[in-house]
């Protein structure tokens, strides 16, 4: 059986770079057709394509899989939006930089939620390297980062959202990625304890967590779903507290604009979503 030589895989960085350098000329000659509502998706594209000299080695397949996806049409036409989504997913999370979710908020405008989810899942779920789909559970925890809002507010690209409106978008962003596959039939077993809880949290994949959002939206009033929020504020991460009842909130949120269900008589009111992923909870 036939190995790759040290001498090849020393290459591979280099090829990358000479690659991505390549599909970044076709992004400035596509720039200079100077079509308006393409200029968001090659900024988001050039933004991913010039950081290749900083792909860690670990992240070599997962940016070599991104390179030739975007080869596949290097004329950069009709499939410019799903490139956009897929370099904004690979982006986040593999650098996280404040222009990686900058450009999150610039997909959002162009694309709403649920769209830019659906790219990002259909062409995401082509460049994980794993069943346990690590790059979108690194991209969903990066979308999720507290303290990112108070940063983005002051952003020349989303400062016009302010912190509130900001967290709002990550959050519903991530909440979009969270739903996409998910099969409302879907159960594990439920999570009884702090602990299970605060494990799931630091350490589940994007997998794990779309099975229980499954059995959050099959029956969002449900006192399991009250248990998980409980759960969750008695773990002692306010961060974490409110990113799960902000989620809860809006898969309720989610079912009632269907049709589907009215709130249960028997249930509490729905929990209160933190206005602010970084800060206090809103009152």
């Amino acid at each position: 059986m036939s190995t790759t030589s040290p001498a090849v895989t020393a290459l591979r960085p280099r090829s990358l770079a000479r690659r991505s350098a390549t599909l970044r000329e076709h992004v400035r000659a596509r720039r200079a057709a100077g079509v308006p509502h393409e200029q968001v998706f090659l900024d988001v594209l050039d933004g991913a394509l010039t950081r290749a000299h900083r792909v860690r080695p670990e992240h070599l397949d997962v940016w070599a899989r991104l390179v030739a996806l975007v080869e596949e049409h290097p004329e950069l036409s009709h499939t410019l939006p799903a490139y956009a989504a897929s370099a904004n997913l690979v982006g986040l999370a593999l650098f996280g930089d404040v222009e990686d979710h900058a450009a999150l908020s610039g997909l959002v405008d162009e694309l709403g939620h649920p769209r830019l989810a659906r790219l990002q899942h259909r062409y995401g779920t082509a460049l994980e390297t794993d069943s346990r789909l690590p790059l979108t559970s690194a991209a969903v925890r990066r979308i999720l980062t507290p303290g990112i809002g108070r940063r983005l507010a002051a952003h020349p690209r989303t400062a016009y959202r302010g912190a509130a409106g900001v967290d709002d978008a990550r959050l519903r962003a991530a909440h979009a990625l969270l739903l996409q596959g998910v099969n409302r039939r879907w159960t594990v077993p439920r999570l009884d304890s702090v602990e299970e809880l605060a494990d799931i949290a630091a350490h589940g994949t994007i997998n794990e967590w779309r099975h229980h959002v499954a059995m959050v939206i099959a029956d969002p009033w449900s006192s399991y779903v009250e248990r998980i929020v409980d759960l969750a504020h008695q773990a002692g991460r306010a961060h974490v507290a409110r990113v799960i009842t902000a989620i809860v909130d809006l898969c309720r949120e989610q079912e009632l604009a269907t049709g589907r269900l009215a709130v249960p008589h028997r249930s509490r009111p729905a929990t209160r979503r933190s206005r602010h992923l970084g800060g206090r909870a809103a009152p």
